[in-house]
């Protein structure tokens, strides 16, 4: 799934790259945005070995799509800040490692990992957003405008697992876990912005977060440790600017 993002994303921007090198400016207030990518977990944390070790799972198994909208308002020429909310779910099958029922099948059940990360944007524009040209003083965009940030805000995460499972008496039961909780999240993101027409941008950008959870509930009884909501998003977009 990374390849293909990635190869759209350089489609994309060879496309736009071959557009007129400037477009005239809108007012700069601000811009609406929405976009949709893919999200690939870090898995980096004890609950993801944890449930590797035990199950045919792999926390890439939970690659999937992201996507959500935004806003984002102009400080100045070189800074910005925005508000964000994003939506993902992905889900797997898994089978137990080591055991298998009494007729020799696979002992499956459904592991699903849902976030809304709810996030505030600081970003900087090393080139700026405006040029300004011409004798009457005529502000032009620049094409592209490469951007980079940091970010902090709020995850809610619900993680479930439902099937089949082998109890410690090694008979099988069928039972659903699940928990759920809202973490500190905070990110790292780098994009670049193609104006297309004074009021309409496309937008590519990659982010890197983290955030923690303790997973209790049902999964108390476990002690599996904190499960990584983190990971690496890659978004393709839009902005309305006003």
């Amino acid at each position: 799934m990374k390849t293909i993002l990635a190869g759209g994303a350089a489609i994309l921007a060879s496309i736009l790259a071959v557009a007129p090198a400037s477009a005239a400016g809108p007012a700069t207030d601000g811009a609406f945005t929405f976009r949709l990518g893919g999200f690939f977990p870090s898995g980096d944390s004890e609950f993801w070995e944890t449930n590797e070790a035990a199950f045919t799972l792999d926390h890439s198994d939970f690659d999937g799509v992201i996507g959500g909208v935004g806003y984002t308002a102009s400080v100045n020429n070189h800074f910005e800040v925005g508000v964000n909310v994003d939506f993902y779910a992905a889900e797997s099958r898994s089978a137990d490692r080591f055991y298998t029922d009494q007729d020799g099948f696979a002992i499956l059940h459904d592991t699903r990992l849902d976030t809304i990360p709810m996030t505030a944007d600081f970003k900087i524009l090393p080139a700026g957003r405006f040029a300004r040209r011409g004798a009457d003083g005529s502000r032009y965009v620049r094409r592209p405008v490469p951007y980079l940030g940091v970010g902090v805000g709020l995850v809610y995460w619900k993680y479930e697992e439902e099937g089949d499972f082998v109890a410690s008496d090694l008979s099988i039961v069928y039972d659903r876990l699940a928990d759920s909780g809202l973490e500190l999240e905070y990110h790292a993101l780098v994009g670049i912005e193609f104006p297309v027409s004074p009021n309409w941008n496309i937008t590519l950008e990659a982010r890197q977060s983290w955030a923690e959870a303790t997973p209790g509930g049902s999964f108390a009884v476990f002690d599996a440790g904190e499960l990584d909501l983190g990971g690496t998003s890659v978004f393709v977009g839009g902005a309305l600017r006003f």
